[in-house]
């Protein structure tokens, strides 16, 4: 790590927190905080709803994945999450937007009573705890050995940072940050891709390792 490396990677994290409070002083209401006013532009949510599905996991785990088990098998599992969520917002979202309300919980509450919705926003609660472990996990370990830094440093700064910016952003702060990340990451993509290929010895040599059927 240079000053360079450094450089960019503290100026992105203040960066986020930077672009949460600018972002948090437009709020008024629970609406502003919680759903951005209903006003966030619509290519933004749908950006930020792909980068909801593509995390450290996926970028670390489905390459292995693919090593150990095979890229068909889990090509069926990607290939169901458009499709998934082509139906949730052809079916579920217009329904829930009449509604008026801010989170589905609240729906629940109102179509089944406060058990119901407090039994599955804590189960909601748990599940997400773990999976997001997980993720936080993985990232850490990444910057431990390219940044050099300890372990359980790692975990801080990016838990630290994550709960900062969405606390005082609200959920705009969450949606373009997860635009800006998309950005980043499918340049990075790109980048490694070029680099990977001229590795390989170009086009023709890297098809060389797929086998011939």
């Amino acid at each position: 790590m240079n000053n360079l490396d450094w450089f960019i990677f503290v100026g992105y994290m203040l960066g986020m927190v930077v672009l949460a409070v600018y972002l948090g002083k437009s709020q008024k209401n629970e609406k502003d905080y919680y759903v951005g006013g209903n006003d966030i532009n619509y290519w933004a949510i749908g950006i930020s709803t792909m980068a909801t599905q593509c995390s450290t996991n996926s970028l670390l785990g489905a390459p292995a994945f693919v090593i150990s088990v095979g890229g068909l098998l889990w090509l069926q599992y990607e290939l169901a999450v458009p499709l998934a969520m082509i139906a949730v917002m052809v079916l579920l979202l217009p329904f829930f937007r009449k509604q008026s309300i801010i989170s589905v919980y609240e729906y629940l509450e109102k179509r089944f009573g406060p058990g119901t919705r407090t039994l599955l926003s804590v189960l909601f609660q748990f599940l997400r705890a773990f999976s997001t472990g997980v993720t936080v996990y993985g990232i850490s370990i990444v910057l431990q050995h390219i940044i050099g830094i300890p372990f359980w440093i790692a975990v801080l700064c990016l838990g630290t940072i994550t709960v900062v910016y969405d606390f005082f952003g609200g959920m705009k702060a969450v949606v373009y940050s997860d635009v800006i990340q998309m950005i980043i990451l499918y340049t990075g993509i790109i980048f490694c891709l070029y680099y990977a290929i001229s590795l390989a010895g170009g086009w023709n040599e890297m098809w060389k390792f797929f086998p011939s059927e």
